[in-house]
Parts: structure tokens; C-alpha cells; sequence
């Protein structure tokens, strides 16, 4: 059980989706476990959103505002975790939203050895607001594998939404090397940072709780199928990258197949893209099936 006076900083990047930021932090205020500190990232929004976010300001002190010029999401979360004070770290996305249990249930879960409390989630329609049965994918790692399996799992039966996980500040700082989000990839920099931040942890626990909303809707950034997957193979590589600099044989090669396996997806990708362009759209959809 972890120390009531432990600070949590909760890091809420904001762009142009002011119409999702008071149920967001209003999950924020919310929460059971009160000691926590909340850092509005506006990243060059051009709506509302620093009225809105002014409004929470006077309510709660425990509420900070930044606005920067527009840089992207992950140079948002940077700007963050530069401000950030907490003992322990959680994203949360501006159109998403916590239960008010979560930060008090996976606080409960840290020990000397277990760095990172993974919970399960809510998939949620935005236009319907009805939580949807399907799940994109499973959100936790093996307890003993979780190193491996953040690589060779990613995105073909593992995918953890940034605000199911809570982790200890310290892992971003480890050997004068200091962890933050690839600010060059267009997506896919969640899996760098976390391939990072799982490497140096000790252990993670999973959470069977449900304890995180997540928001689908059309104006998602992961829409994008042929961006995605430019993405992934960016950040593929970046995680090669990292392992090659520490001489990690075992990580290099884990990155390596999957990497491969991507190459064989895309040549796959490709063909279905040309099937389409010279075949009738019936008959495409027939074969497809």
C-alpha cells in the first residue's frame, strides 16, 4: 500500500477538443485520492479550450495550465512531464476519462517492486455513448514477460491506452538517460516510450478493474490506416535503435522480428490496395470476404 502523501501528476494534453475537456477533468476532480496535481497542456488549440480550462483553475488549485504553441502530442506530454512533481505519473487524454476509484485502486497495487499498475478499460461510442462489447485489444502484459511482450505483442494482441497506466516518475530517469515521447514520429510514440519505461521497471500489476473510459470517435487521430502504419515501422525502428545502443542481443533480435513481420504485413497491404484499383468494387468485396 502506498503512502498517502505520494503525489500524482496527472498530465492532460489538450488540442482543438474543448467540447470533451470538462467530462475529462471532471473525472480528474473527482477522484477518491486526492492528493494529486493536474497539468492542462493546451497545445495551440484554436477553440475554447483556455476558457474552459480557466474555469477548472478557479475551482481547484491542484489545476495547472500551459499553453504552448502547437507541437503535437507527444511534444504536449513533454512539456508535462518537465512540470510535473509527482511521485508517480498518469496520462489522460482530453477526450477520455477516469474512474474516480482509479488513482486510490492502483496506488494500492505499488511495492518496492512493482513500478507499473496496468487497469482494464471501457471502449465507448461517442455518438451513442453505449460501451461497445468488442475490445480492440488486450490491455496487460504478462506479469513475467511484460519486457518482451511490449515488443513482440504490440499491436498484434497487446495495445494499453496511455490513462490505464499508472507508473512511478523515477523510471524516467535511468543511467543519465532521460525517458520522454518521440516528438519526430507521426503516432505510434506511446510504444517507443513504453518499450523504454517497461525496460527499466522491475515489475508491473495487472489490474482487472476497469477503471479508464476510452473515447471512440471519427475525428480520432488513429484513422489514418496508411499513417499508422508509417508510424509503426518508424517506431519499430527507434526501438531497435534504443536496444542496438545497450548491446541488448536479446532485445535487438525481438525488435528485429518484428520489424520483419511488418514488412511481410505491408507487402500483403500492398497487394489489397492494388486488387482494389483493378478490380470493380463488387467484385472486391466479394473476394475480401
Amino acid at each position: 500500500m502506498i503512502n498517502i502523501q505520494s503525489l500524482v501528476s496527472i498530465i492532460v494534453p489538450c488540442y482543438n477538443q474543448a467540447q470533451y475537456l470538462d467530462e475529462c477533468l471532471r473525472s480528474v476532480i473527482e477522484q477518491s485520492y486526492t492528493n494529486w496535481e493536474c497539468i492542462i497542456i493546451n497545445d495551440g488549440s484554436s477553440d475554447n479550450t483556455r476558457e474552459i480550462a480557466h474555469q477548472w483553475l478557479k475551482k481547484d488549485s491542484r489545476f495547472q495550465y500551459i499553453y504552448k504553441e502547437n507541437g503535437g502530442l507527444s511534444s504536449a506530454r513533454n512539456t508535462g512531464l518537465k512540470i510535473a512533481r509527482g511521485d508517480y505519473i498518469q496520462f489522460l487524454d482530453s477526450d477520455d476519462m477516469l474512474n474516480r476509484f482509479k488513482l486510490e485502486k492502483q496506488l494500492d497495487c505499488f511495492t518496492s517492486a512493482i513500478d507499473i499498475v496496468i487497469c482494464d478499460y471501457f471502449p465507448f461510442d461517442n455518438e451513442t455513448k453505449a460501451f461497445k462489447r468488442e475490445r480492440y485489444m488486450n490491455p496487460f502484459p504478462s506479469s513475467n514477460q511484460f519486457k518482451i511482450e511490449i515488443i513482440s505483442k504490440w499491436e498484434s494482441g497487446l495495445s494499453i491506452p496511455c490513462h490505464c497506466i499508472l507508473f512511478k516518475s523515477k523510471l524516467l530517469n535511468q543511467n543519465e538517460q532521460i525517458i520522454r515521447f518521440e516528438e519526430s514520429l507521426p503516432n505510434h510514440e506511446d510504444w517507443v516510450f513504453w518499450v523504454k519505461v517497461f525496460y527499466y521497471s522491475q515489475g508491473i500489476s495487472n489490474l482487472s478493474y476497469s477503471l479508464a473510459d476510452y473515447r471512440i470517435h471519427q475525428e480520432s487521430m488513429c484513422s489514418d490506416y496508411v499513417t499508422m502504419k508509417e508510424g509503426f515501422r518508424l517506431a519499430g525502428k527507434l526501438n531497435l535503435l534504443f536496444f542496438e545502443n545497450l548491446n541488448e542481443g536479446k532485445f535487438i533480435k525481438l525488435c528485429q522480428e518484428k520489424l520483419d513481420s511488418f514488412v511481410e504485413k505491408k507487402k500483403t497491404f500492398n497487394i489489397i490496395k492494388v486488387i482494389k484499383l483493378f478490380l470493380p468494387p463488387i467484385i472486391f468485396k466479394v473476394v475480401k470476404k
